[in-house]
């Protein structure tokens, strides 16, 4: 594959219908942090998110790949700027009823979502950051998908930014994200832990 040629879709129909299905189970909450698939409340919700800003080291756009209802970009924006840092929010889910709930979220920047399947997606433009958690994809196309995204959406000079969420309430560790990322021979520019005691993980990566 080269950076200009086709892409196929990095999802068996089986995960694919696994991940669409998440579509329901957000939407059946009116809680904005529950449709975004975290259920820890709003405390937990920043101490286990906000780390995912050690990423970011100025102004610029911040794609969200899997962005649910836009509720984690309208925090991140918000935090960010306690940094004083602005970022221009875009997000990018499989989810059609997921993105219209974003686009009212965030009416401002309705046009910055899009609804596809971000593992053969050919987006519009590129941006500073991209953030993506690794159950995207299956674990076996994880490598082909990093490069997807390091030659697709970021830019030059940009930044890929991966998660993993572990779980509390089921004793699960997050994977290690920047050991998984050294064996696909990329650089790790920097990582950080959300929660006490640390239950997500995030790396990233300079394009």
């Amino acid at each position: 594959m080269t950076q200009d040629g086709p892409l196929s879709s990095l999802l068996s129909p089986e995960f694919l219908a696994r991940v669409r299905s998440l579509e329901d189970a957000y939407l059946a909450s009116g809680d904005p942090i529950e449709q975004s698939g975290f259920h820890g409340g709003a405390v937990r919700w920043r101490a286990e998110r906000e780390p995912i800003l050690e990423a970011v080291e100025g102004d610029g756009s911040f794609l969200d790949i899997g962005c649910a209802n836009g509720y984690l970009l309208e925090c991140l924006v918000r935090w960010a700027q306690d940094r004083r840092i602005e970022l221009e929010p875009f997000g990018v889910d499989i989810g059609p009823r997921l993105i219209a709930a974003a686009r009212r979220r965030l009416p401002g920047f309705r046009d910055n979502f899009w609804a596809a399947d971000a593992s053969d997606w050919h987006p519009p433009r590129q941006f500073r950051y991209v953030y993506t958690l690794a159950d995207c994809v299956p674990e076996c196309r994880l490598r082909e998908y990093f490069i997807r995204l390091l030659e697709r959406p970021v830019e030059p000079g940009g930044r890929l930014i991966v998660g993993s969420y572990g779980s509390r309430s089921r004793a699960e560790a997050p994977l290690d994200i920047a050991r998984l990322l050294k064996s696909f021979g990329v650089g790790i520019a920097g990582s950080s832990y959300g929660g006490d005691p640390p239950v997500d993980a995030f790396a990233w990566v300079d394009a």
